[in-house]
């Protein structure tokens, strides 16, 4: 719980120097793309992680790396090297996303269905949760689940509405089980 609250103290501050200069899209796409080098850089993470390696090699590598980016993004990243959380880029660039969408009054779902959703499917399962939720926009990320059987499931958050076939017919069954007993 500690290291989220830390997480998010580093994004809360990056998005209030991004608001003042009003430069937060701009953040936002950075932070996204530095997350996806640490995720999909294993070498990356490993040269800034290792404790044999200088400090000032290391923030000579965020330089270069992110050399056409923001400066805000890239002391963030030294900040977080010095703090020896360089590990959490992901982590506070969902922080700071997040931080958008509610600015923007939009929220992130993640909908997993047994096949792609059409356009049509998709505007309608946002349009639902914009209403259920009071955002304006809800964006999808629709992710394929064969284990479902069928209907959705859609994760907004902590939160998962969960209206799969499977799920129903779990319900029914613990509900004959419960009526027998």
């Amino acid at each position: 719980m500690r290291d989220v609250t830390i997480v998010k103290r580093y994004a809360e501050a990056l998005f209030e120097v991004a608001e003042n200069r009003d430069i937060v899209e701009t953040v936002r796409a950075e932070l996204h793309t530095a997350k996806q080098v640490a995720q999909n850089d294993a070498a990356f993470l490993r040269f800034l992680s290792e404790p044999k390696i200088g400090l000032d090699k290391k923030k000579a590598l965020i330089e270069t790396s992110f050399a056409a980016g923001s400066i805000e993004v890239r002391n963030t990243l030294k900040l977080l090297l010095d703090a020896g959380r360089i590990s959490s880029i992901p982590q506070v660039a969902d922080a700071f996303q997040a931080m958008f969408d509610d600015k923007q009054g939009t929220v992130q779902a993640t909908v997993y269905s047994v096949r792609e959703l059409s356009d049509a499917e998709r505007q309608t399962v946002a349009e639902t949760f914009a209403k259920k939720l009071g955002k304006q926009a809800v964006s999808i990320d629709n992710k394929i689940d064969p284990t479902l059987q069928g209907g959705l499931k859609v994760r907004i958050g902590n939160t998962i509405y969960d209206s799969s076939i499977k799920n129903k017919l779990t319900r029914i069954e613990r509900n004959l089980v419960n009526v027998s007993k």
